[in-house]
């Protein structure tokens, strides 16, 4: 994971982000070729693409701040910090994956890497880091919660929902 704390963009910084963003795309690519070769159980839904979005974002954030992610959210697991060998071992349902290998692709879920899940609902994780934001304020803590999702949410109720108990508190 890469702390950049509104650094200025420094030749190694960019480096560091540049490998974060080749680390996302060649997990994928592994991901999808082992896939595709059937030796991967469940199904996946590819970040491929999406790599700079899951890097510029979590390398603002610190390891106690935390994320909740999509369907597609293996490069934000990997953005914010968790081993890509805990995420591979997930998506095979190995017992050394993120969630002891019951989550799969769609679910992981590793409050250790502030992580607070993938999910399979396209919106899913807006509501829980709106919790996240109500637990800062109450808590008095400057820590941040970011919720990744697509386009598709904003169709969604958990999206409003989620807006209007925000605004409200």
């Amino acid at each position: 994971m890469i702390h950049n704390n509104r650094s200025p963009l420094t030749i190694d910084l960019a480096l560091a982000l540049y490998r974060q963003m080749l680390l996302n795309r060649h997990f994928e690519l592994t991901a999808q070729k082992v896939y595709k070769a059937g030796e991967m159980p469940g199904f996946i839904h590819l970040y491929i693409g999406e790599e700079a979005i899951a890097t510029g974002v979590c390398a603002h954030l610190r390891n106690d701040d935390v994320i909740t992610s999509t369907h597609r959210g293996h490069g934000h697991a990997l953005a914010k910090g968790v081993p890509s060998g805990e995420v591979l071992a997930e998506l095979y349902g190995r017992s050394g994956g993120a969630c002891g290998g019951r989550g799969g692709s769609m679910h992981i879920y590793t409050p250790k890497y502030g992580l607070l899940g993938t999910n399979g609902f396209v919106g899913g994780g807006l509501s829980a880091t709106t919790g996240v934001g109500l637990s800062v304020k109450v808590r008095k803590t400057d820590q941040v919660g970011v919720a990744f999702f697509g386009d598709g949410a904003v169709n969604h109720g958990t999206f409003h929902e989620s807006i209007n108990f925000a605004q409200v508190n």
